[in-house]
């Protein structure tokens, strides 16, 4: 009488076959380099013409100023705090000219002028780049705070350069919401939206 033995591991996952992808070194290197276009380039913009936010605060006699400088327009990276101030000012660096040799041809380049609002502490002072179009208005309002003693709190808003520092920093500010867009995208597909989701096996 003969018997039919069923092999052991029939029902048995197959060894070697996990399905795992593998990590591709260009794959890496490129999506490095997406995300340092997508940070570095508006970091950049945003620091060679940046943006600021100054506040003065009156309490009693005492005036100080909170002025915060910021890479993607809200980060900050140079700050000062002036208490007590004594005093406001302005510094203009006008644009230097300089000939550039293009396309066969020497050019004239000038450079943006550049202004600045400063302010004056009693051992120290802070200069916080104002676009020159907006330097006596933004240098006036600052003066007439400091004159009004009435005036508990003035806040400003101010750029270095209104086309780099909002129209380019603007625009370069839509790389890292797109690199957001896409990581959450992918992340999603990945949790609630796979290919195969759903199927039995």
């Amino acid at each position: 009488m003969s018997r039919s033995v069923s092999p052991i591991f029939d029902d048995a996952p197959q060894v070697g076959n996990t399905g795992g992808k593998k990590l591709d070194p260009l794959n890496l290197f490129l999506q490095f380099f997406a995300l340092l276009v997508c940070l570095g380039i508006p970091a950049l913009v945003t620091a060679l013409a940046p943006v600021s936010w100054v506040r003065f605060e009156r309490h009693g006699e005492r005036v100080t100023a909170h002025a915060r400088t910021c890479l993607y327009f809200v980060i900050p990276f140079k700050t000062a705090t002036i208490d007590p101030v004594v005093g406001v000012g302005r510094d203009f660096k006008g644009g230097s000219t300089r000939t550039e040799r293009r396309n066969g041809r020497n050019e004239k380049v000038t450079s943006e002028d550049q202004g600045f609002l400063v302010i004056k502490g009693e051992n120290q002072e802070f200069a916080v780049p104002v676009t020159p179009f907006n330097l006596d208005s933004v240098l006036e309002r600052s003066n007439a705070f400091l004159k009004d003693p009435k005036a508990t709190e003035l806040s400003m808003f101010v750029v270095a350069n209104w086309k780099f520092s909002v129209f380019c920093g603007g625009l370069a500010m839509l790389l890292p919401l797109i690199l957001l867009g896409c990581t959450v995208y992918a992340l999603g597909q990945k949790v609630f939206g796979g290919p195969g989701r759903g199927k039995r096996a």
